[in-house]
């Protein structure tokens, strides 16, 4: 079952990648809550259609059902817009940092918590994966403010995400995947809603969708995410390791880079190359270890 949890991971990886490369422009028509708002809404819908196909809702017990809620707040809602402020703060290379320390605050908690340890080789795998990853993606950045508010929130929101993925390992046991993924939407949605209204920023958030094209890219990008970016992520973790899955999930850079090749036609810098083939070489010695 280890490889289906890591073909789910690296699915969901290339998915929030091609996600990111095709529809990068929405970011600027839509405010970044709206974004999240009516994702969750259009993948609700999306995510009951694959699950009355499929046989219907499954039980949940009120331990793994009050999991799921607070996973989906946590990772979703709240570590999504802590992370996008810190962004704001400290730019865009912090990110990158924060991203792989989450990984590091990933498999601490997985260990702490769930008790889950990776093999020696595993280990080596994902610490060569992670600096492939770091070499990527680490460039020539705008110098941003360095303020206590970005540096508080960078690491609020990596423990929001790590946190989150916990959550869905101890509720998901006996839940499918489906299910679980829907009653975590669910309530990550009526979270932001709730933000929606109280702020009074609703209207602004649905006013560029009016327009078809937009529309239909939006659509469309839902489609790749529900699917494949969440769906699949919550495949990998029922599958295999927390630790496994976070690190498996950040090869997307990689993904984004093939990918702006094959549709944007974009060339990849000498460091990107390197990064990734160090990606790559991270990533075969965690596949032939299992």
């Amino acid at each position: 079952m280890e490889w289906i949890g890591i073909i789910a991971a690296l699915g969901s990886a290339a998915s929030w990648a091609f996600a990111t490369v095709v529809f990068d422009r929405l970011g600027k028509l839509i405010p970044a809550a709206g974004m999240t708002f009516f994702k969750g809404v259009f993948s609700l819908v999306l995510m009951v259609v694959l699950i009355l196909c499929t046989g219907g809702f499954d039980h949940v017990s009120q331990h793994d059902f009050i999991f799921l809620a607070l996973s989906g707040i946590l990772g979703i809602s709240i570590g999504d817009t802590l992370f996008f402020r810190s962004l704001q703060d400290l730019g865009a290379k912090v990110q990158v940092l924060y991203f792989m320390l989450g990984q590091v605050v990933t498999m601490l908690l997985s260990f702490l918590l769930l008790g889950e340890v990776l093999s020696i080789e595993e280990y080596i795998g994902a610490t060569i994966l992670l600096m492939g990853i770091i070499i990527v993606t680490i460039g020539k950045q705008e110098d941003h403010p360095n303020k206590v508010r970005g540096i508080i929130g960078g690491f609020a929101s990596i423990l929001c995400f790590s946190l989150s993925s916990i959550m869905v390992k101890v509720s998901i046991a006996d839940v499918g995947v489906p299910t679980a993924t829907f009653w975590r939407m669910f309530f990550s949605t009526v979270s932001i809603m709730f933000i929606g209204f109280t702020s009074k920023r609703f209207v602004t958030w649905y006013t560029p969708l009016k327009r078809a094209k937009t529309l239909m890219l939006f659509l469309l990008n839902v489609v790749v995410i529900t699917y494949g970016g969440f769906l699949l992520s919550m495949m990998a973790i029922k599958h295999i390791t927390v630790s496994l899955a976070s690190v498996l999930s950040a090869t997307e850079p990689v993904f984004v880079l093939i990918l702006a090749f094959l549709i944007n036609h974009e060339r990849a810098s000498k460091r990107e190359l390197i990064g990734a083939a160090i990606t790559i070489a991270g990533l075969l010695i965690i596949i032939l270890n299992e």
